[in-house]
C-alpha cells in the first residue's frame, strides 16, 4: 500500500497541472532571497526564456511521450537553487543560445532542408561563443549530432561552417571600422587559452552542487539505456544525443574546471529531460523510492546553498 501511495505522489507531480505554477512561485521566492543586484533579473529572464523554449522543444520533438511540464519545472528549480549561477554575466546567455542551437539541430533530422537548419544551429552556437568563447568546444558534439541525425553532407557541412564564421566576420568588420581590433582578438585569445587543470579554483559548495546534478544525469542516462527500446526511433535518437551530450560536457568540465559555471547551466537541460523521462514513464518500486529521495535531496541541496549564501562561507 505504501508503494502505491509513493507512485501516486510521483504521478501527480510528474503529470499534474499545478507542478509548474507551484515550482515557479518557489523559484521566484528563491530569486528574491538571493537577489544581489537588479542586473541579476537579467539572468532570471534568460532562464524563463530557456524554460519556455524547452517546452517548445519537447512539443516539437516529443521527447517525453506523455503530457508533462516536469522537465521545465526541474530546470527552473535546479537553476534557482544554485544561487552561484544567478549573477548576471555575458555567459548567462549560454543556456538560451544552446537550446536554440539544439532546436535547429534536431530539426535537421533526415530533413531535405538540413543545410538551413545546420546553418542556424551553428549560427546560434557561434553567437553564444561571443559571450563565452569556450562554447566552441561543443562544435564537434553538434557535428556528431548532425551525423547521427543523417543530416550531414558536404552542402550542410559548409552551411554550418558559414554559420560559425558569420558572427565573427561581422565582429571583425566592426572592430576594424572602430579601430579596436581587441574586440575581435579577445574571444579568439580566450578560446585558445587552455588553462592547467586546477580543481581548487571552484568552491566546495559548487562542486557539491555540480556532483549532485551529475549524479542525477548519470542515473537518468543509465535508466534510459535500459528502457530506450520503448521509444520510437526518432525520439530515441534525440534522447540518446542528449545523453551523449551530457557526458561530453561532463568531460569538458573535468578538463577545464574553471568553465564549470556556464557548462553547468547547459548540463541542467540534459539532466531535466533525462530525469523527467524516468519519473513520468516509469512506475515501479525503484522510481517510487527514487522520486522521494530526489525530492528530499533537492530540498536539502537548496537549504545548503542558501545557508552558504546567507552566511557567506
Amino acid at each position: 500500500i505504501k508503494m502505491k501511495v509513493d507512485n501516486r505522489l510521483q504521478t501527480s507531480v510528474a503529470t499534474g497541472r499545478f507542478t509548474l505554477p507551484v515550482v515557479t512561485l518557489i523559484c521566484l521566492m528563491l530569486w528574491i532571497i538571493s537577489l544581489d543586484s537588479w542586473r541579476d533579473l537579467g539572468t532570471l529572464f534568460i532562464v524563463i526564456c530557456t524554460g519556455y523554449l524547452m517546452i517548445e522543444f519537447n512539443t516539437a520533438f516529443t521527447l517525453i511521450r506523455t503530457r508533462t511540464t516536469l522537465f521545465v519545472s526541474l530546470f527552473l528549480y535546479l537553476f534557482s537553487s544554485l544561487f552561484f549561477l544567478h549573477d548576471f554575466q555575458l555567459n548567462s546567455f549560454i543556456p538560451l543560445a544552446f537550446i536554440l542551437a539544439l532546436y535547429q539541430l534536431c530539426s535537421s533530422y533526415e530533413s531535405p532542408h538540413a543545410s538551413s537548419y545546420l546553418f542556424h544551429a551553428f549560427l546560434f552556437l557561434s553567437i553564444g561563443s561571443l559571450c563565452f568563447p569556450p562554447l566552441f568546444y561543443l562544435i564537434p558534439l553538434v557535428v556528431l549530432g548532425a551525423f547521427s541525425f543523417q543530416a550531414l553532407s558536404i552542402k550542410s557541412f559548409f552551411a554550418g561552417l558559414l554559420g560559425i564564421i558569420a558572427p565573427y566576420w561581422i565582429l571583425f568588420c566592426y572592430a576594424f571600422f572602430v579601430d579596436q581590433m581587441s574586440l575581435f582578438y579577445g574571444p579568439v585569445h580566450e578560446l585558445v587559452n587552455f588553462k592547467s587543470i586546477d580543481y581548487s579554483c571552484i568552491p566546495v559548495n559548487v562542486w557539491i552542487s555540480w556532483g549532485y546534478v551529475t549524479l542525477l544525469q548519470l542515473i537518468g542516462s543509465v535508466h534510459y539505456l535500459m528502457v530506450a527500446y520503448q521509444d520510437k526511433t526518432r525520439p530515441r535518437s534525440y534522447m540518446t544525443f542528449l545523453m551523449v551530450a551530457g557526458c561530453y560536457i561532463l568531460c569538458v568540465v573535468l578538463l577545464q574546471p574553471h568553465h564549470l559555471y556556464p557548462f553547468l547551466s547547459i548540463q541542467l537541460i540534459f539532466t531535466s529531460f533525462l530525469m523527467t523521462h524516468l519519473f513520468t514513464l516509469t512506475r515501479n518500486r525503484f522510481s517510487g523510492i527514487f522520486f522521494i529521495v530526489t525530492f528530499v535531496s533537492m530540498i536539502a541541496l537548496t537549504c545548503y546553498n542558501l545557508w552558504m549564501l546567507l552566511f557567506n562561507f
